[in-house]
């Protein structure tokens, strides 16, 4: 049976600590929000265990090495289990940035970005399922239990246009929209705009390398920022 290498260990067993820890705030703050009857915080909920399962893939693929010996399959699972949640994210991080920064657009928003979500999963299920190699970009050879599968997003395809236009809308309106509202805002509401702003910095930076590049060592301090991006984010609308 194949060993898996050292990066394959911190590959995968950092992308697994992201899941879980993502899943245990964002729980947390699902419990809370009902409990204070809070949506918006129900919301940041969903984003966050949204944001840990974009490491899914790598997280699962991990997993099944270390209970068979062998990579995941069929291996375009790997890619699905992870960008699927790319969707997720989009919407309940922009519901969350226009209720606290334009909820006047709050619909016209979620409107224009759901139908481009929706346009983003069909075609990610269909090519997945029919021609996954026009979307992902797979190591060549296949790791045999070695590593893992590391797969990548074509630059070529719709779904990294799509992926660079939801990552750019992220960043300006939730990045640079919450950075601005700390910096004309005083005391604990500014420190919590600064949360959310960092927060969202955090993933967005991190989330681009770790679909984009393959980043070898420095593996760890990506999943590093990408936990304290999900703890910035809790901070700054758990109350």
């Amino acid at each position: 049976m194949a060993e898996l290498s050292q990066l394959g260990w911190l590959d995968g067993g950092t992308a697994f600590i992201v899941v879980i820890i993502a899943t245990i705030f964002g729980i947390y703050a699902l419990l809370t929000a009902v409990k204070l009857k809070a949506k918006l915080l129900g919301i940041t909920g969903l984003c966050i265990i949204s944001i840990g399962y974009v490491l899914l893939g790598p997280a699962t693929d991990f997993m099944v090495i270390l209970i068979t010996g062998t990579n995941l399959e069929p291996y375009w699972l790997y890619g699905l289990l992870s960008y699927i949640w790319t969707g997720p994210v989009t919407l309940f991080g922009l519901y969350t940035g226009a209720e606290l920064l334009a909820p006047t657009k709050k619909i016209l928003i979620l409107i224009i970005y759901g139908a481009l979500v929706v346009i983003f999963e069909i075609i990610l299920f269909v090519f997945s399922l029919t021609n996954p190699e026009a979307i992902f970009v797979y190591p060549n050879p296949l790791p045999q239990g070695t590593a893992l599968l590391n797969t990548s997003v074509s630059l070529s395809s719709i779904i990294f246009i799509l992926m660079i236009v939801f990552l750019t809308s992220g960043l300006i309106f939730n990045g640079f929209g919450f950075l601005n509202k700390s910096i004309q805002s005083t005391g604990m509401i500014r420190r919590k705009f600064s949360y959310l702003s960092l927060g969202w910095f955090l993933f967005i930076i991190c989330g681009a390398l770790d679909a984009l590049i393959d980043p070898g060592i420095i593996t760890f301090f990506i999943r590093i920022g990408t936990i304290f991006s999900v703890v910035f984010l809790w901070l700054g609308i758990r109350q």
